[in-house]
């Protein structure tokens, strides 16, 4: 009696303070902006399956690419351990009031046996991960978990006690489970339950062996003690929760089932027409699924061992970002809650009033926002798929149209997008220059194309790209594609824009660029540049500009299965492709550029970081346009990447990229050794017109 006495008055002084915090963080979710998320349960019950059930950011073989499969592994037995040992929280708690509590259906003699064996085995699992963990803390100490300099400098500073805290509750809730059961087996020796259970236990009853001489006194000593550190873990666990990196224990379920459900490459589309504000400039500018991402964030570190911007040495950090915020939102919390939530039940229709300072410069400076390269790297990576580059993106609204507070470069770039329709500032009248000599076809020429072939700015204004369009243009004659390019008439389709934050510019050219595309005779689009790509197929869809997308790997590679498009396979070099970011992990572009080069006879090498984990080439996000540090260059991170597989040739599909690489294999002065060409440009050296 007296043990459930006690165990009560601890189990109602816990729940009280844990519902009291949970209580204040679920307040600042409803005080936070609105945001859509209650759609396609379907697919969002899915991804709960597939990445929250499934860890498969933490096991898929990939991981071995960014050598992060033991610590996926090390997670998921602990994440699996404490699913399926919730079963035992219950069943020890219900024991303080019924010592012989089982579930319903899991007693020894009914379903529970099987049950039994897991838990037990998950125990001695977990605590193997456990040992992995503390090596990981405490031995080799990886910066993915103590921070990179410099950008994670305030989170190196750290002490980490946390860590080691929620480390040693988790191993003391096992050790505990284990002495218990022991315990109560040798304590109680002429129980037919204990020994019912002991039978499906097979850690247990090693333990038990080893305690085996001690009195049945002792052993129920050691059971109590087992119990009571048992429970007693589990509620000091549950109430570091909400203040810790840990709360994603109770938000990344939720967090993964209101993932962006929208095309991955996709921003937000602004309201600019009703909009009281064009950006997110203070903590409670954020939508409640953004607060819900600040909750659910690990301090895994991830995200920050993918960034490129986090790499070359410059401030952004997009974990340290995340714990910025988050760290802000926490210490406004009764600010927020107060002027938001009271605000709106007031009903008198006001605009609530503004919620600390702007964060954009204080908390979050400038220069870490403008060091992102966009390329969602630290999403691909993030295992409870935290959205990072839309918030980015949206504190850059708040500084480009509200503050007009940007770096230098760009003025010159949004006004040559203004007045010439794209960023180079080329008169608008060239952009159909690059055909010269080839005989391309247009409307005018040839007004029923069955494809358009839209070139984009890069590929028609500048000189080394130029060489690429010129090259696709070549393979769609040999092959007989019956296209047409809109010449003059083409437009900027506004994307860098975009993502530097001008989103008004971007909107006023994206609509002119759709009304083009709409008036065209064909909805099918051909493109060369993943930027253009991304842009058409999945932005335009927000303006009313419906097509079929179609990249140039794909479309040769049909080419080529229709017998279209003969290849001689005579290209021959050993040639590493670098993934783009806006074709990769925006769109899922991988294999067909490589089936392509490898029928081109290119002796493929990886990059070391290919596919998911492709390092971006540094233009992405409009860096392109901003002038870059010698020493903080992202271009020649990857570069050094890609020579490290000694290639003869670097291959590409994306414009951006060749002026990165380029200029990285430039720096390096090996012009003479690495070539880098598009893939279309191999293409058109080892294929011959159709015989068709």
């Amino acid at each position: 009696m007296a043990t459930a006495i006690l165990f009560s008055l601890c189990l109602l002084a816990a729940l009280g303070l844990f519902f009291y915090q949970i209580w204040g963080r679920f307040n600042l979710l409803r005080a936070a902006q609105p945001a859509a998320r209650f759609d396609r349960i379907p697919e969002r019950i899915r991804a709960v399956l597939v990445y929250a059930f499934g860890q498969k950011k933490f096991v898929r073989p990939e991981a071995s690419i960014v050598r992060e499969q033991t610590a996926g592994w090390m997670h998921f037995f602990i994440f699996w351990g404490f699913t399926v040992l919730g079963l035992q929280v219950v069943t020890l708690f219900a024991r303080a009031y019924s010592p012989g509590f089982f579930l319903p259906l899991l007693s020894p003699h009914l379903l529970g046996g099987p049950v039994l064996l897991l838990e037990d085995l998950l125990e001695a699992a977990v605590l193997v991960a456990l040992g992995v963990a503390f090596t990981r803390w405490l031995v080799t100490r990886p910066s993915r978990l103590f921070g990179y300099a410099p950008a994670e400098d305030r989170l190196r500073s750290h002490s980490h006690w946390e860590a080691y805290l929620i480390l040693s509750c988790i191993g003391i809730i096992m050790c505990g489970g284990l002495l218990y059961n022991a315990g109560r087996y040798v304590g109680l020796p002429g129980d037919a339950e204990a020994a019912a259970e002991i039978t499906w236990e097979p850690v247990s009853r090693l333990l038990a062996a080893a305690i085996g001489g001690a009195s049945p006194d002792t052993a129920l000593a050691l059971s109590a003690l087992g119990w009571w550190a048992h429970n007693l873990a589990v509620l000091v666990l549950l109430n570091f929760l909400p203040v810790a990196k840990h709360f994603h224990v109770i938000t990344s379920l939720p967090n993964v089932f209101f993932k962006k459900l929208e095309p991955t490459g996709a921003l937000s589309k602004q309201d600019l027409e009703t909009a009281t504000r064009y950006g997110t400039s203070r903590i409670d500018h954020f939508d409640w699924k953004q607060v819900l991402d600040m909750f659910s964030c690990t301090e895994c570190g991830r995200c920050s061992s993918q960034c490129p911007a986090t790499a070359s040495g410059k401030p952004l950090a997009p974990r340290q970002l995340m714990l910025d915020l988050r760290d802000y939102l926490y210490a406004h919390q009764a600010e927020v809650i107060e002027k938001r939530v009271h605000a709106r039940s007031s009903g008198d229709g006001a605009e609530p009033a503004e919620v600390g300072e702007n964060i954009v410069g204080p908390v979050i400076r400038d220069e870490t926002l403008w060091s992102c390269n966009v390329c969602r790297a630290c999403e691909e990576a993030c295992p409870v798929l935290i959205e990072y580059v839309d918030k980015i993106v949206d504190m850059r609204r708040h500084l480009v149209q509200e503050e007009s507070r940007f770096p230098g470069e760009l003025n010159r770039v949004f006004k040559n997008m203004e007045t010439q329709s794209n960023p180079w500032g080329i008169d608008a009248e060239k952009r159909f220059e690059w055909a010269d000599g080839l005989d391309v076809p247009t409307l005018e020429t040839n007004p029923a194309p069955e494809y358009l072939y839209y070139v984009g700015c890069a590929g028609a204004f500048d000189d080394r790209n130029k060489k690429t369009t010129q090259a696709f243009a070549r393979v769609l004659k040999k092959a007989g594609v019956n296209f047409a390019c809109l010449a003059k008439q083409e437009l900027c389709n506004g994307e860098t824009a975009r993502r530097l934050g001008n989103e008004y510019l971007y909107q006023t050219m994206a609509q002119m660029c759709v009304e083009g595309l709409n008036a065209a005779p064909t909805r099918k689009v051909l493109v060369n540049c993943p930027h253009c790509f991304n842009t058409i197929k999945n932005e335009f869809p927000q303006f009313g500009g419906q097509y079929e997308v179609i990249h140039a790997a794909e479309f040769v590679k049909q080419l080529i299965a229709a017998g279209k498009l003969a290849i001689d396979g005579s290209f021959g070099k050993k040639t590493a492709y670098h993934d783009s970011c806006y074709y990769g992990r925006f769109n899922d572009v991988y294999d067909e550029p490589r089936e392509v080069l490898a029928r081109s006879g290119a002796g493929l090498v990886e990059i070391e970081r290919h596919k998911h984990f492709a390092m971006c080439c540094g233009a992405g996000g409009g860096r392109m346009w901003i002038e870059e540090d010698p020493d903080k260059r992202v271009n020649l991170l990857r570069t050094e990447q890609a020579l490290a597989a000694d290639p003869e040739a670097i291959a590409m599909s994306c414009p951006f990229c060749m002026t990165m690489l380029s200029d990285g294999i430039k720096a390096k002065d090996l012009e003479e050794k690495v070539q880098t060409l598009d893939v279309m440009e191999i293409v058109d050296r080892v294929t011959a017109a159709s015989k068709s």
